[in-house]
């Protein structure tokens, strides 16, 4: 008698071990408590005939509404809301530049964009000229840092055959458009 209970304390202990285990691991890593990621993709490329950067932007949906509908206090369908460009534009105006060498800032100058049921591709561009190449520019990219807490941008940049990916964060808002050799 004294055995089997010897033997059941030992199994109830690794029972309750296994269970407060499983527990942990619900709680702390389930998906649910999980922090959500929050990230933009940016695809640009030097076009040296235009002298322009063209950027192609993705963001979701629900945070680029979240964005502008908190910008001008009124609820913002990016598919339905007249004039929303207006508003895209006056948010990329703030958040997404170049700085040529002189300090002066580059706006985007605005093509078209493409809504899908997730997520959205911006299309804009940034004019040069023919004095200024990219590497003497710095790019801004802080499109949700001051929307969604741990909010990451990437931006993929080529030039001819050159390519280099520019991470940005509430810390690293501003990069220079140098490319390694």
């Amino acid at each position: 008698m004294k055995r089997k209970r010897k033997v059941l304390k030992r199994t109830h202990r690794k029972l309750l071990t296994f269970t407060l285990f499983i527990h942990f691991l619900v709680y702390f890593i389930s998906p649910a408590g999980a922090h959500p990621v929050h990230a933009t993709f940016a695809e640009a490329v030097w076009n040296p005939k235009t002298q322009s950067i063209e950027i192609a932007l993705r963001v979701r949906v629900v945070d680029l509404e979240s964005a502008l509908s908190k910008k001008i206090d009124k609820q913002i369908d990016i598919e339905n809301t007249e004039g929303v460009e207006k508003d895209i534009c006056s948010y990329l105006n703030k958040n997404f530049y170049i700085t040529l060498p002189t300090g002066k800032k580059i706006i985007p100058k605005w093509l078209d964009k493409e809504v899908g049921i997730t997520n959205a591709w911006l299309y804009f561009e940034f004019i040069l000229g023919a004095e200024t190449m990219p590497k003497q520019c710095k790019i801004q990219n802080s499109i949700f840092f001051d929307d969604l807490e741990g909010q990451k941008n990437v931006i993929e940049y080529r030039e001819g055959k050159k390519k280099g990916i520019f991470s940005f964060n509430k810390d690293t808002k501003t990069r220079s458009l140098i490319l390694d050799e």
